[in-house]
């Protein structure tokens, strides 16, 4: 077997592999066999079909087709391990010559995974700015304009309270039950259902208000309210964080990004976009006419943006390689709870656990970088 390399820009890799007739023929036979070990026929014993019998029972296509798979897994996988060749999409096949009693070609075509610089990263600092303390004014200022859209929800019902509107699809579904609050959050409201406009009116910012949707009282949803506000803005101060320590990772890294990475990216950036925009009980295309654009200008408009978050995907995925960062079968047991009770088959569940591996690898690395770089 011999075969030629061809590297081209973004990380384009082909692979021309020549295999010479007597390799083709000694495949060939050994698929033959397999086959005959595994074909019943009447009048014949497993393994002791005749050849001509066998490939005219079979079909010379699958003989040749097998064969050919056989020897593009066996010489691209042993070409790959040789060369340091690691694929980031499936290799494309193309087949030159597939004869009987000829040599064998083929053509595979991939994207390399890029190669990653990582720079001095330990020499970077970054300061983390202390969260911001919740005044009684933040609290007044949220449970406010959760009152205002609670009676909003509860005006919508209409004079009786006690209807119940059609959605798109025809289902029922009670206006009042879920409110925003000023962080765009859904929250569960047990409002009374039957009341009526005088009665919904003489609402107030009271007792009365806080009970209405599901607190103990004033002083209980002013407690939850903080709570509330507190985390959302320690989570802004980690992630004004990540976020500076990402632009110097950025400084000091480098790596070539392919357009298939790239690509990846836009679509996952458009699944969340798709998954918000369903929170807030619209569509994608509607969105798409509002804002009057396209799918692909927002991939255009995206793509800087994108292309930033491989390149710190890769960069901080090759820190957490050479930290040696681990998962442990404890940590991937802990974030399986419960999945094992889902309908999952066993593909799925290998990719479910892939996906949570690397998700538990990408934070811990992400936790070691804080803590070296964190002034």
């Amino acid at each position: 077997m011999q075969y030629t390399i061809t590297r081209g820009e973004k990380g384009k890799i082909e692979v021309k592999v020549d295999v010479p007739k007597a390799g083709f023929e000694e495949a060939y036979e050994v698929t033959l066999a397999k086959l005959g070990s595994e074909t019943s026929m009447p009048g014949f014993r497993p393994g002791k079909i005749p050849r001509d019998v066998l490939i005219g029972h079979v079909g010379s296509n699958k003989v040749l087709n097998q064969t050919a798979s056989s020897l593009i897994s066996k010489h691209l996988g042993e070409i790959m391990e040789k060369e340091k060749l690691f694929p980031i999409d499936s290799p494309k096949i193309a087949i030159e010559t597939l004869e009987v009693s000829a040599p064998f070609a083929f053509l595979a075509s991939f994207t390399q995974k890029p190669d990653v610089k990582v720079g001095d990263w330990k020499s970077i600092k970054v300061k983390k700015i202390a969260a911001g303390e919740i005044t009684d004014a933040d609290i007044n200022d949220s449970i406010k304009n959760i009152f205002d859209a609670w009676m909003k929800s509860k005006d919508a019902k209409g004079a009786d309270g006690a209807k119940e509107s059609e959605g798109a699809a025809g289902e029922k579904k009670d206006e009042g039950k879920y409110i925003y609050d000023s962080k765009g959050n859904k929250i569960s409201v047990g409002g009374e259902k039957g009341a009526d406009n005088k009665q919904i009116k003489a609402y107030k910012i009271d007792d009365e208000f806080a009970k209405a949707i599901g607190a103990r009282d004033l002083s209980h949803l002013r407690e939850l309210v903080k709570r509330d506000l507190e985390t959302i803005v320690a989570d802004q101060v980690e992630q004004k964080l990540e976020q500076e320590i990402y632009e110097k990772i950025l400084e000091i890294g480098a790596c070539e990004i392919s357009d298939i990475l790239i690509e990846d990216e836009l679509n996952r950036i458009l699944v969340r976009l798709s998954s918000e925009l369903e929170k807030q009980g619209t569509e994608l295309d509607k969105y798409l006419a509002e804002q009057k654009t396209t799918i692909d200008e927002l991939k255009a408009k995206w793509r800087e943006q994108a292309e930033k978050n491989v390149k710190v995907t890769l960069i901080m995925d090759e820190i957490g390689k050479q930290e040696k960062v681990t998962i442990t079968k404890e940590e991937l047991e802990a974030a399986m709870q419960g999945m094992s009770e889902q309908n999952l088959t066993p593909d799925q569940k290998a990719d479910l656990e892939r996906y949570l591996a690397l998700s538990i690898f990408q934070a811990k690395t992400l936790d070691l970088v804080k803590k070296q770089v964190t002034a």
